[in-house]
Formats: structure tokens, sequence, C-alpha cells
């Protein structure tokens, strides 16, 4: 009863439009758990995309699930997926987009403002865009093996084809690290100077002030950058699709493409279904891990 006397009267007479703009938001909800219901009930069966099992599918139990760790297109999918995950998003943008803001925090207004934008510009390109021009910058008759690989003499080498997953590592690092930089920038602008220049002044070296005092202050906010740039490289297809589809062979095949290729191009949606289902679990695990670091230490 006291809650109610404390709602306020007009949201109290309009809970309609409470309702109503509520109403977007469950839809939203309602729509995620549909496709994950039906993602998880589907990986029990044996559906596929055309043919006769495409109508008269069957139940096959934990099958799919055993096909992902007995045979090797799963795991060698996995082990890339956190090898690309890992210097993409945890060494490449993460690393990079604090020492960018850190580096540019001190820099004259001018030349930050232009360093920002050429950041910006790689996020702000479409993927199949920046696909394109990663393909003609990297490619055998590219401008790579043009203005540096020739003209030292060397025979003109195809990185796409020979270094498959280090080119699409790199693009993806280039085309994500401003997210990073734009966190770690507002969170060390949140960084109270008098506390860094109590530190200096304590005889602390600019090592330990970055490593015990600043890291300390913005760990909530490595956290969430951790968090979100994890769940979207780990998930990430289109970049790689665009630049390699996966290949030459499997060199660049993450998760994202190798649950495509096998729900799309082989068109077995259960066993598909079943690796969604695997890299939910996956990601799951993951954004847990970053949730308990959000928490403030006892």
């Amino acid at each position: 009863m006291a809650m109610k006397n404390q709602i306020n009267p007009w949201l109290a007479s309009n809970v309609w439009l409470l309702v109503l703009g509520m109403l977007p938001a469950f839809l939203l909800l309602a729509a995620l758990i549909y496709f994950t219901a039906w993602a998880f009930s589907f990986s029990f069966t044996d559906l596929e995309l055309v043919g006769r099992k495409s109508v008269n599918w069957s139940w096959v139990g934990f099958e799919n699930y055993v096909r992902l760790w007995t045979r090797k297109g799963f795991l060698d999918a996995l082990w890339t997926t956190v090898i690309f995950t890992f210097f993409s998003a945890i060494v490449g943008q993460s690393v990079l987009g604090f020492l960018l803001a850190g580096a540019l925090r001190t820099t004259k207004s001018n030349l930050r403002s232009f360093i920002e934008v050429a950041i910006m510009l790689g996020w702000l390109l479409p993927d199949i865009v920046a696909a394109f021009l990663w393909s003609a910058t990297t490619s055998q008759t590219g401008l790579i093996n043009n203005l540096i690989i020739t003209p030292l003499g060397f025979k003109p080498v195809n990185f796409i084809s020979e270094f498959a997953l280090p080119v699409v590592t790199i693009a993806n690092i280039w085309k994500g690290t401003a997210w990073s930089y734009l966190l770690f920038s507002a969170a060390l602008d949140s960084v109270s100077r008098e506390v860094v220049e109590a530190a200096k002044v304590d005889g602390a070296t600019p090592f330990q002030r970055v490593w015990l005092v600043i890291l300390p202050i913005i760990r909530p906010h490595i956290a969430t950058n951790m968090l979100f740039i994890t769940i979207w490289t780990f998930t990430y297809f289109p970049l790689i699709y665009a630049l390699t589809g996966g290949g030459p062979g499997r060199q660049s095949e993450t998760l994202a493409i190798f649950m495509y290729k096998q729900s799309f191009g082989t068109g077995k949606l259960g066993y598909g279904s079943a690796i969604s289902v695997a890299m939910l679990l996956i990601v799951g695990a993951m954004s847990l891990i970053y949730l308990r670091l959000l928490r403030e230490p006892k």
C-alpha cells in the first residue's frame, strides 16, 4: 500500500501509456526468446534446409552435440575463433584503444581531432567496403606489394592466401578499435588529476601510476569494454566472410562462418542450430566472467 502511495498520480492514472511505451521492449524480448527456443529445440533434430528432411525431420537427441566434439570441423573453428578473439579483441582493440586514449590526452586539439577522425573512419565504414579496401591492400597486386615488397626486390606476396587469419585479425583491429578508444577516453577523463599527481609526488613511476592508480580506478570501464568487444568479436561474421569466406581452406573459418556454411551451405539446420547453441553457451560463460569483474572488490 505504501508503494502505491509513492507512485506519481499522473502515472497512476495513465498506466496504459506505460504499458504502451514498454510494448516494443516486450516484443523484442519475445522475439529473442522465440528464436533462442527455436534454435535450442531444433538442435535436437536432423532438420535440413531443403529436401525430404526439411519437412519430415525427426528427433535425434544429442547426436548433433556429440558430433560437435567428435569431429574436427567444430573444434578447428572454435580454436580459430579463440585465436581471432584473443588477438583481435583482447590484445588488439582493447590495448590499442587504451594506448591511443592515453597518448592523445596530452595531444594538441587539432592533431587529436585528425587522429580521432582517422580512427572513427574504420568504424563507420560498412563491412563490405572495409573488406574491399583490405583485399585491395593485401592482394598480390595490392598497395603493400607495390609500395614495399616489390621495390625491396622481393616477389609479391598474396597475404590473403598465405596469412588469411592475421590479415582478418588486423583488419578487425583497424575497424573496431574506435569503440575501445572512445570508452577509454571517457574513462580516463573521469580520473582525478589530483590523484595521479599525488602518486607522482609520492615517487611513483609512470608505469606504477598507470598500473597501481589509473587501471584500478577505471576497472569497471575495462570490464565493460572487454565484455562488449569479446562478444562482438567472438560472433563476428561480415568482414571475415566478405574478405576470405573462411578460407583459404579453413584458415580463417571462425564459428560464425562454420555455422553459416553448415546451416546454409550444406543445409544442415539441425546441426547449425547445435553450433549456435554452443556459441551461446560459450559467450554466456565469458559474459559471466566479465560481469564478475564489474563488481566492486570487497
